[in-house]
Order: C-alpha cells, then structure tokens, then sequence
C-alpha cells in the first residue's frame, strides 16, 4: 500500500486537510525559530533543525489523534449511560437534542427533530456502553495523521538541500509553504463548495504575515 493510500485509507477529507494546515503552519514557526536560534547556521544545521521540528510535531499530533479517539469513544460511552439512566423520557430527548442538534438538523422542522430524538433514544437504550479502550483502527488513524504531516512539510525542508546560500533557502522554504497553503485552500474551497481562491488566499496570507513575524524579528 503506498502512502496516499494509507492516507486515505485511515483519515476522512476534512481530516486530512486539517492536518496539512496545521502541519504547514507549524513548519513555518519552526522555520522562523530554528534560523532566530542560530546565529551563523549553515544548511545542515536548519536541515536538522527544521525537520527535527516537523518531525516532532508529528509524532505529537499522531498521539493527540489516538488520545481524541479514545476520548471521543468514551464521551459516547458516558452519553449512552446518561441517556439509559434519565429520569424520563423529556430528560433523555433533552441530553439528546444537547448533543446531536447541529448544522444540518438545524434546517428541520421541530417536528422531524422530535423523531430524529426520539430514534437516537431507542438506539441508545439497546446500546451496551463498555469501557472505552483504543482500537486497532485509532492506532493507524495516528500513524497516518503523523505521516501526512512529515509528507506535507518535507517540501518545505526541501530547498536546504539543494540551495547552498541558507538565507536564499530560508526564503524559498517560505514561499514553498505559502504555496501548499494556497493549494490547500483551493483544495478545501471545492470540497466545501466555497471560493477555493478567496480560501487559498487567506490560507496565504496566514502564511506571509508568519513570515514577515519572523523576518521582523530577524529571522
């Protein structure tokens, strides 16, 4: 199995996305930090340094991903307790309608929610909660969270191998990032069905204000 395909295998779309954002921004900061630590650093050094970070950063999120999981599963858990051990049945549909009313349910009549409710009830009065506990699938799911990321920041690392000036190659790895946050936000405006320019842009601008912080303070 190839590395998109695991990918895609064990992370949703927005999943995805999110992770990339929030992987190329980190890339950026740390871009910004490893050159203000070192005064007369060479390429190898903010190589090692930048990629360190990325690296680190995820294997934390790959952590966090699992920990989500497992806390996800067990708020579910704790829900279906609540809801079996309501004093009545207006006490459940309320915890219910706490929970589950959101966006989408938002556009139904009071009436389609009343039975939306009041099927989640019977579902989670047949529901057994257990213990929550982590599963194969959370495992992969970090696994797959922590390698996008180290896939969606190694460009940015990229121009320190083969730029020889660091300054140089400082600047390109900026404009390397700036470039996957605008083709993120495109790609994120098509699958919200928004503006993927006006997304892509403001992706951007993130990026450059990022950049023009840590050029301000002499990186």
């Amino acid at each position: 199995m190839t590395p998109r395909a695991f990918i895609h295998r064990h992370l949703e779309p927005a999943d995805r996305l999110g992770e990339i954002l929030f992987g190329l921004i980190m890339a950026l900061g740390f871009t910004g930090a490893v050159r203000l630590g070192l005064d007369e650093a060479d390429n190898r050094a903010l190589f090692v340094g930048i990629f360190g970070c990325n690296l680190a950063w995820a294997i934390v999120d790959g952590v966090m991903f699992v920990l989500a999981a497992l806390f996800e599963r067990g708020r579910q858990a704790r829900i279906v307790r609540d809801v079996q051990h309501a004093p009545s049945d207006e006490a459940a549909l309320q915890l219910i309608g706490e929970e589950v009313d959101g966006p989408l349910l938002a556009l139904t009549t009071a009436a389609e929610r009343d039975r939306i409710h009041r099927t989640v009830l019977e579902l989670a009065r047949r529901a057994t909660p257990e213990p929550p506990r982590l599963h194969r699938e959370d495992l992969l799911g970090g696994a797959a969270a922590a390698l996008i990321i180290v896939l969606a920041t190694l460009p940015v690392v990229v121009p320190f191998l083969v730029v020889a000036n660091p300054e140089v190659a400082v600047r390109v790895s900026n404009s390397v990032a700036a470039l996957e946050l605008f083709l993120l936000g495109t790609t994120w405006g098509r699958l919200v069905g928004g503006s993927g320019l006006r997304i892509g842009a403001g992706l951007t601008l993130v990026g450059v204000v990022l950049v023009l912080i840590t050029i301000a303070l002499g990186g």
